[in-house]
């Protein structure tokens, strides 16, 4: 196997260092841009740096140090800026997903004991809810902004690296959410181990919700310390527009997106009446590949266009993503870097690297961290991972081992050090004659069988149980489909039951399906 070198990165462990490192040597390189009233905004380093100085002071004059601060808002500029502020001013931020109920947030809220709620202009209601009833002593909203950063101050910011800077709540597919410890080294070895791992070049959108770890770790801290331009998309409402206007070279999406783009691509194709045409150009493109002619991006102009013209690549995590989607994207001159993390790990433990990959491989690990397999299990150790569940000695204790956190998914690593998933530990069907079933690989099994939306498989009653959601037309070609994958598998792992649904399975906010 060939050794590719790691991407050679700063050695800094902190927000501070990050920050101060740009804004000395490239004060005015963009940092940040996003749209406003159709007026295209621009934020430098410099610029980033004085913002920070600002709001962290006005934390400090508010008698705010060591406090709870929570951010609720869509994603934007003040957003990044509030999660800065808050850790550099040695306070703790508390990242509140927008998507939940109000009574979730309360919850969420009390439980922290959060002080003070930072809320976008178009939570206001929520946030004002929250104050009256008494889940938080304080509110403020990002409209104060631009006046308290016009304030000056000369309040010297002390950055403590290792202690507590933020509580992150997963958002599991079982049970209640837990609130991840986490410190700044930890979040900015993780960043620096990405960037080490992967190279990145050109521009990038930041469209992910900025509450999951993967989008602020990936798509900031990371894109920072390569001193790529951040282009801030709001919402998955404006994401097509602003994939055309910003024309990102780089992105970091869950599964979610880039099946849906893919969808689209193709959707497009066959109303327009070019579909039998666009597959005939991929089957060109993949001919004259082989004799090292790559004619992709000429080719399929027409369909890069549509996002934006300049996209190369694409980081997927938070999500199992099917090799198919990978290669197909692959095939239009796009490539998908399949990576996995954890939030307990700030979230990155392993990816694909541009130039040493594996398919249905999560890639290697990082060089912040060791990945093990104890009992089937996959095991993290490095300085990435959590200082331990908020509130939770219980959980915390059962997760970390010996110095090992504990992931419950369930894999294995090959002789050249890649990664594989095969489902969690806690999905596993263990079957009175002893023998185990992996759930998440008949799933995905199920998924290949043209017709089949979403699945869950589960033994009911003892009998391997396959709950498919599809529409009415396919089924009998899907009950088809599921005899012929029988016939590939040994008896114990054969669907013995097939059970339609009408609806789509209820999802998390991070769009994983709730297993009951």
């Amino acid at each position: 196997m060939k050794s590719y070198p790691l991407n050679p990165q700063p050695n800094i462990t902190n927000f501070k260092q990050l920050v101060a490192i740009n804004a000395t040597a490239y004060p005015e390189d963009a940092a940040f841009q996003f749209q406003i009233n159709k007026k295209i905004i621009t934020i430098t380093y410099q610029r980033f740096q004085e913002d920070i100085q600002a709001l962290a002071s006005y934390f400090f004059q508010k008698g705010l140090f060591r406090n709870k601060i929570a951010v609720l808002g869509e994603n934007c500029y003040e957003w990044v800026l509030t999660y800065f502020s808050v850790v550099m001013s040695n306070n703790i931020i508390v990242p509140i997903d927008k998507e939940l109920p109000a009574e979730d947030i309360g919850h969420l809220l009390d439980f922290s004991g959060v002080e003070l709620l930072v809320y976008a202009d178009s939570y206001a209601d929520i946030a004002n809810a929250m104050l009256q009833h008494g889940h938080t002593n304080a509110i403020l909203s990002m409209k104060e902004f631009p006046s308290i950063l016009e304030n000056d101050s000369t309040t010297e910011i002390v950055t403590d690296e290792l202690n507590l800077c933020a509580i992150i709540f997963t958002s599991g597919t079982t049970g209640k959410p837990k609130g991840v410890m986490l410190s700044q080294k930890a979040l900015i070895v993780d960043a620096v181990g990405a960037c080490q791992n992967v190279y990145i070049a050109g521009s990038s959108m930041l469209t992910l919700p900025l509450h999951h770890t993967f989008a602020f770790t990936a798509g900031v801290l990371s894109m920072l310390i390569y001193r790529v331009p951040i282009s801030i998309s709001r919402s998955l409402r404006t994401f097509a527009a602003d994939m055309k206007l910003f024309q990102p070279q780089n992105m970091f999406l869950v599964p979610l997106y880039v099946e849906t783009m893919y969808k689209n691509i193709w959707k497009a194709a066959k109303n327009q009446g070019k579909d039998k045409l666009l597959k005939r150009m991929i089957t060109l493109s993949n001919f004259t590949r082989k004799f090292g002619i790559d004619l992709r991006r000429k080719l399929f102009k027409s369909v890069l266009d549509n996002f934006g013209g300049n996209l190369t690549l694409i980081v997927s995590g938070g999500a199992a993503i099917r090799q198919e989607y990978i290669d197909r994207f692959e095939d239009l001159g796009i490539q998908i870097l399949n990576g996995y993390g954890i939030t307990e790990c700030t979230p990155v433990v392993a990816v694909n690297r541009n130039e040493d990959f594996r398919a249905g491989s999560i890639g290697v690990p990082l060089p912040c961290n060791e990945v093990r397999v104890i009992d089937g299990e996959l095991c993290i150790r490095g300085e990435n991972v959590m200082l331990g569940y908020y509130k939770d000695e219980a959980a915390t204790t059962k997760a970390m081992i010996d110095g090992w956190f504990h992931t419950g998914d369930l894999g294995h690593i090959d002789e050249d050090g890649f990664i594989y998933i095969t489902g969690r530990k806690k999905n596993l069907i263990i079957l009175s004659n002893g023998k185990n079933i992996s759930p998440e690989m008949l799933e995905e099994k199920l998924l290949a069988i043209s017709g089949v939306l979403e699945a869950v498989v589960s033994a009911t009653e003892g009998v391997i149980t396959a709950e498919i959601f599809a529409v009415q037309e396919d089924r009998e070609r899907i009950q088809e489909g599921v005899m012929a994958m029988n016939k590939t598998l040994p008896s114990y792992q054969r669907i013995q039951r097939v059970k339609f649904r009408n609806q789509e399975f209820e999802k998390t906010t991070t769009q994983k399906i709730k297993r009951k």
